[in-house]
């Protein structure tokens, strides 16, 4: 009992050697921040005991409420003064120094981290240096500095500024590979976006700019390039980019291990859905045996049959490939399986990422809608048309759980490419027209809408001309494209046919495919037009032909003003395996026009073209480029609607206009038909990127017949001409439009043809 009452009296004395009073309390430091809203944080009461733990858990109260940056309790007589520090507020963002990124997309990183009214937080402030530092390395800054300026203001305000020295693009010096033994450097950094720093690129500057972005994207590239040239086991093992001391370049550093080349020992098709017989799908498989291995061949393969079995009305079907590899004998099999998936529809199509692309102009590529069979044919082909379009970066989808077990969400993730925009000049050089260069500007996605504009203007020696050309892919959402052409232009035919002719004119059109290799074109194009003779006596033009020159066959009915309004029809057949450089297959174009719904010019004109491609070797390419024309003039037509041969790319080694009817003044006046065949070969004389071929050639052909002026004394022949010679190519010049350097020598001609043995041609 005395030991009890001996603690109770220790512990009151504890409490009270710990505890206090106090009569009042008073904040100081308040500003913004009203005391009522940490009234509530003080556990602390007047008249009260109090002791440290509940000084503790007040000053720890009102930290947590955000809005002070320090908090200091003490007591004075019988007062208690809790002292706060406010957080200062953030009043402004600004940016100096700034120049390859706006204002307007620095914003966009800051975001409302550091929005005016804000509380400032200087690691908020590290945060945001961060994110800017990342983003000048993916532009290929990677020297830039940057540092945060806190200024303060009034009010217990600060403004941030952030100075900003961007430096120069880090340029990549030098791309190594290490491993690499069937394939050559060059072959390697044909198919990368990276490229290394030369003085011919400038025209391309960001080509050689190093990006992390781009390093991965030609990780991919390489791959592929492997894999489908016979290499199923290659692999990149490992990357690695080393900056200079002065930090304005980067070495690249690729090792890889290729592994062995394989070949195809046999290719099948098989299915485990019931009712689908692999058979009736066969034909569609184009992978042969004894083939080289080719990953993109098998893609091909697998979605052609996945869109043939689809389209037979099975839509809860996939292909997958089985592949079963003799690591002996180094070939693999290949086994198509056609596989039933479950079946499934679709709820809704989500769309995210897109800040300027509009929604429908994605949800239009898509041919299925809410309640639709999941067809995995589709989804792709959806996919596959939203990367070509060239809007995007990257687009992913993503299939998520819909509203029940049987649905589900297309979820499409794009990121936009930071500009659709693009101007565009250069020099152009030519024979037929002289010197000149030209100046363009091109929108591809026209305020997200999906349209194109583009606006050109090109002046030569003796043609100079601009056009306003827009175009909408998917016209009304419907599946054809709709655009109209609006131009002017000069075209002095002096060395030709003594005229020259001034135009302005309005072509729209339409343009659709009736299937996955035919395409059609419809144009209607209304001009005024205004010939002139030219006298080289008098070294000026006439509206017509003065009566002190000599008689001509051109008619005098020829000069002047005529309007003409043609309608075309073009229809394109392509099968080749490449759109811009094809090596294999063929092309057939045919033209059909008829001039005379309006004006004063009428002739009904046919024309039709045909290319085949076959490689000879892996660098050689063989190709016969075949055409023949007729055109039936009823009204008015002039020589610059008749068919002249010579002076590009048709019966090379003749001048321009040197094979065809002439006049007696030896002008050409063209003819109502004409036929030219071409053998050629090409090589690459350089790499892929330079873009520079060789090529020898035979040319065939011949113009004739001129029904208007046959009482005339003209100068006619339909007799082959050929002609024989060799050509430098550079389809990547820094001129800014394919060249050709030709030399060409006629082996058969008549005594009136024209020729030249020296051409210099080229085309934007």
């Amino acid at each position: 009992m005395k030991k009890l009452v001996v603690g109770c009296c220790s512990f009151i004395f504890f409490s009270s050697v710990n505890a206090d009073v106090v009569n009042k309390i008073i904040f100081e430091g308040l500003d913004r921040v009203e005391k009522e809203v940490i009234e509530d944080c003080v556990t602390i009461k007047p008249n009260q005991a109090y002791n440290d733990r509940d000084i503790d858990a007040t000053i720890k109260s009102i930290y947590e409420k955000g809005f002070f940056s320090d908090v200091k309790v003490k007591k004075i007589n019988n007062t208690l003064i809790i002292t706060c520090v406010e957080k200062q507020m953030i009043d402004q963002v600004a940016f100096e120094g700034n120049s390859a990124a706006s204002d307007d997309v620095l914003k966009n990183i800051v975001g409302n981290r550091l929005a005016s009214g804000h509380l400032f937080s200087t690691y908020i402030v590290k945060d945001v240096v961060a994110d800017f530092q990342s983003m000048y390395r993916a532009l290929g800054y990677c020297s830039s500095v940057i540092v945060p300026k806190i200024i303060k203001r009034s009010g217990n305000k600060v403004d941030v500024v952030f100075e900003i020295d961007e430096g120069s693009k880090t340029t990549v010096k030098k791309i190594i590979f290490i491993g690499n033994k069937n394939f050559s450097d060059d072959d390697l950094k044909d198919v990368m976006s990276i490229k290394e720093e030369k003085i011919w690129r400038f025209w391309d500057y960001d080509s050689h700019v190093y990006r992390e972005d781009k390093v991965n994207v030609d990780v991919d590239a390489i791959t592929s390039f492997y894999k489908n040239n016979g290499y199923p086991f290659f692999m990149i093992t490992s990357t690695s980019a080393e900056i200079d001391s002065e930090k304005t370049s980067y070495y690249c550093t690729f090792m890889m291990e290729e592994g062995d080349k394989y070949s195809i020992s046999d290719v099948s098709l098989e299915s485990e859905v019931r009712n689908i017989n692999a058979t009736d799908f066969e034909e569609f498989i184009q992978l042969q045996k004894d083939d080289i291995y080719n990953e993109s061949k098998i893609t091909k393969d697998k979605n052609t049959i996945r869109k043939e079995v689809s389209l037979q009305d099975h839509p809860f079907i996939d292909v997958i490939v089985k592949t079963d590899f003799d690591k002996k004998n180094k070939t693999a099999k290949i086994r198509y399986v056609i596989v039933e998936r479950p079946k499934a529809f679709l709820d809704r199509i989500e769309i995210i990422g897109n800040t300027r692309t509009l929604d429908n102009v994605i949800r239009r590529e898509f041919s299925i809608h809410e309640g639709d069979a999941l067809n995995v044919y589709k989804i792709q082909s959806a996919v596959d048309r939203l990367k070509e379009i060239g809007y995007f970066d990257d687009v992913e989808l993503n299939e998520i759980d819909g509203t029940s077990d049987d649905k589900k969400t297309l979820q499409v993730n794009v990121k936009e490419k930071d500009s659709t925009a693009q101007f565009k000049f250069g020099f152009n050089l030519n024979d037929a027209d002289g010197f000149g260069g030209m100046i363009g500007f091109s929108e591809n996605n026209l305020m997200g809408t999906g349209r194109s504009l583009s606006i050109e203007a090109l002046w030569m020696q003796r043609y100079y001309g601009a056009n306003i050309n827009i175009y909408d892919p998917r016209f009304m959402d419907q599946n054809f494209g709709a655009g109209l052409t609006i131009g002017a232009n000069s075209y002095d035919r002096k060395k030709i046919d003594q005229s020259i002719t001034r135009s302005i004119f309005i072509t729209p059109y339409i343009r659709y495919a009736i299937s996955d290799n035919l395409y059609h074109i419809l144009r209607y194009t209304l001009a005024r037009n205004q010939r002139r003779w030219w006298s080289k006596k008098d070294n000026r033009s006439f509206d017509k032909v003065p009566d002190t020159e000599r008689e001509t066959v051109l008619m005098r009915d020829e000069y002047g003003k005529y309007t003409s309004g043609e309608i075309s029809s073009v229809l394109i057949y392509d099968k080749t395996d490449s759109e811009f450089n094809p090596r294999e297959g063929y092309e057939l174009s045919m033209t059909n026009s008829y001039a005379g719904v309006i004006g004063n010019v009428k002739y009904f004109k046919n024309e039709f073209e045909a290319k085949f491609y076959h490689p000879i070797t892996e660098k050689i390419t063989f190709i016969i480029d075949a055409n023949i024309g007729h055109i039936h003039e009823i009204k008015g037509t002039r020589s610059a609607h008749r068919f002249a041969l010579g002076g590009g790319e048709i019966m090379r080694g003749f001048d321009a206009g040197g094979v065809g009817p002439k006049d007696a003044n030896d002008n050409s006046i063209g003819g109502n038909k004409y036929w030219s065949v071409s053998f050629f070969a090409k090589t690459p004389l350089s790499t892929k990127e330079i873009g520079i071929n060789g090529v020898a050639f035979l040319d065939l052909g011949s113009a004739w017949g001129v029904k208007k002026y046959k009482k005339n004394n003209i100068r006619d022949s339909k007799a082959m001409r050929a002609s024989v010679g060799v050509a430098i190519e550079w389809v990547k010049s820094p001129l800014g439009m394919p060249m050709s350097f030709i030399f060409g020598f006629p082996i058969k001609k008549k005594s009136f043809d024209e020729k030249q043995t020296f051409t210099l041609s080229g085309f934007m």
